[in-house]
């Protein structure tokens, strides 16, 4: 898939198919984010792929009062979990957005989809004994979707683009 199609193929999908996703390509996905422009070449990300029922259990429930955002937690095969070093500053929390995005499209490129959820706090943190000194920027469940939405349309470029002042 050219980087454009899955540019414009790209949506947030928020349930998935009982399908596990290989080993292989979730590399490849992983990969692909590592691979994101970064300050300072800080590489400030780290994944926590979540397994485990319990601690899946424990997310979904943190997110009872957004039925669809607990519904992916709930049906997707793969949890990761991006936390980023705070010792980078704000810096750190846009390379990691690049990771994302960059895992994102190698989803959709795969036949993937994911969506990316946004948990702070104590009790996340502790859920996944994340270190002093790191943050959680978010939370991705992923697999092959169940659902095919519409992809909200966009606002023209033109009306976004300002030149040399807003």
């Amino acid at each position: 898939m050219e980087i454009l199609e899955a540019i414009e193929k790209r949506t947030s999908i928020r349930q998935f198919l009982p399908r596990e996703v290989p080993a292989d390509t979730l590399d490849k996905i992983l990969y692909a984010g590592t691979q994101a422009p970064n300050a300072f070449n800080s590489e400030p990300w780290e994944f926590i792929l979540v397994k485990e029922e319990k601690l899946r259990a424990q997310l979904a429930s943190m997110r009872k009062k957004a039925p669809e955002q607990q519904k992916a937690i709930e049906t997707a095969p793969v949890i990761v979990v991006v936390c980023y070093n705070k010792k980078f500053g704000d810096e750190a929390v846009g390379s990691t957005y690049a990771c994302i995005e960059n895992m994102l499209l190698a989803a959709t490129a795969e036949g993937l989809a994911g969506v990316t959820l946004t948990f702070h706090g104590k009790k996340i943190m502790d859920m996944f004994a994340i270190p002093d000194g790191f943050d959680v920027a978010a939370v991705i469940p992923m697999g092959y979707p169940a659902e095919s939405p519409e992809k909200p349309s966009r606002v023209a470029v033109r009306d976004k683009t300002h030149i040399n002042k807003y």
